[in-house]
C-alpha cells in the first residue's frame, strides 16, 4: 500500500506539473507459452542521467514484480511466481526505457501490467500480456478393434486456450470424432485435448486431425496413414492341425517301415525253409540206393 500510495502521489504531482510522460511502443503483447517476452515503457531522460533519482515499479494486479528505488532493485518484494524469471534490464534505463523481461512465460503470467515511473515527475501506463499455448506437439496412435475390425485413430496434444478438433478424410470430407478435454498435469491452466475417430478404413488411406485455434495461424494438423494389415497369426486350431498331420505322417512312416521289415524277415525265413527241404530231399536220395541194395540181397 505504501508503494502504491507513493506512486499515486507522484502521478498527482506529475499531472500538476505536466512535465513528465511515460509512453509505450505497444499496449498488447501476444506471446507463446514457454517463450521470453520484454515489455517496455519509455520515459524522457536528460543528457546527464541520474540513476539514483529514478523510481520504477512494475506490477500485475496485486503481484509486485519490480521495485527499483535509489539506483537499486529490491528483490525481497518480488512475488514468488516471478522469482528467477523476471528482471529489469538496467542497461536500458540510460536510454529512457524501463524494460521488464520475463523468461519462460507461464499461462498465469497473462494479464494487465502497470509500469509506474518517477523521474522529476511521474506517470504510468498499462500493458496487456496475452499468452497462448499452441497445440503443436500432436501425439498419434492407430489401433484396430479386434471385434469390429474398425480402425481407431487418436490424436492428443496440450495447449491453451481450448481448441476444436476436426477430422477430415483425404477428400476433405468432415468426419465425426469424439473429443475429451482435461486439465494438464504440467500446469494448472494448460488443457489436455484428446480426440478419437472410429472408422472402417483400408490400407494407405489418409486422414487428418486438426487442432483449430482462434486464428488460422494457430491451427496444427497431424496426418494419419493407415498401415498395411499384418498377416493373421496362426491360431490354436492351425497349430493342432499341423501337429496332428506331423504325427500321422510319423505313424505312417513307422508302419511302412515295420511292414517292410516283416516282409524281409518272412522272405529270409522262407528261404531257410526251402534250403532245409532241399537238404532233406538230397539226403533221401542218397539213402534210397542203400535201402534198395539191402532189400535186393
Amino acid at each position: 500500500m505504501k508503494i502504491l500510495f507513493s506512486g499515486f502521489a507522484l502521478i498527482a504531482y506529475c499531472h500538476l506539473l505536466k512535465a513528465f510522460t511515460v509512453t509505450v511502443i505497444k499496449d498488447l503483447y501476444v506471446v507463446e507459452y514457454g517463450s521470453n517476452v520484454t515489455m517496455e515503457c519509455r520515459f524522457p531522460v536528460e543528457n546527464q542521467f541520474n540513476l539514483s533519482a529514478l523510481i520504477v515499479y512494475w506490477e500485475m494486479g496485486d503481484k509486485k514484480i519490480i521495485q527499483f528505488v535509489n539506483g537499486k532493485e529490491d528483490l525481497t518484494v518480488q512475488h514468488r511466481s516471478y522469482r528467477q524469471r523476471a528482471q529489469l534490464l538496467k542497461d536500458q534505463l540510460f536510454l529512457g526505457k524501463a524494460a521488464l523481461q520475463i523468461r519462460d512465460v507461464k499461462l498465469q503470467d497473462a494479464g494487465v501490467y502497470c509500469c509506474l515511473i518517477g523521474y522529476g515527475g511521474a506517470d504510468y501506463r498499462r500493458i496487456t500480456l496475452k499468452v497462448n499455448a499452441p497445440y503443436r506437439k500432436i501425439n498419434q496412435r492407430i489401433s484396430v478393434d479386434p471385434v469390429t475390425s474398425k480402425h481407431e485413430l487418436t490424436c492428443q496434444a496440450e495447449g491453451y486456450p481450448e481448441a476444436e478438433v476436426i477430422w477430415k478424410s483425404s477428400d476433405h470430407q468432415v468426419l465425426s470424432g469424439k473429443t475429451t478435454i482435461t486439465n494438464s498435469e504440467r500446469e494448472e491452466k494448460l488443457l489436455n485435448v484428446t480426440s478419437t475417430l472410429r472408422i472402417n478404413a483400408t490400407a494407405n488411406e489418409v486422414f487428418y486431425c486438426t487442432f483449430r485455434g482462434s486464428s488460422p495461424e494457430e491451427n496444427n494438423t497431424a496426418e494419419f496413414v493407415i498401415p498395411e494389415r499384418p498377416p493373421d497369426p496362426p491360431n490354436m486350431r492351425t497349430h493342432l492341425a499341423i501337429v496332428g498331420a506331423i504325427l500321422l505322417l510319423l505313424v505312417a512312416l513307422t508302419v511302412i517301415f515295420c511292414l517292410k521289415r516283416d516282409v524281409r524277415m518272412m522272405d529270409v525265413e522262407k528261404c531257410g525253409t526251402q534250403d532245409t527241404n532241399l537238404k532233406k530231399q538230397n539226403a533221401n536220395i542218397k539213402c534210397f540206393p542203400l535201402l534198395l541194395s539191402r532189400y535186393t540181397i
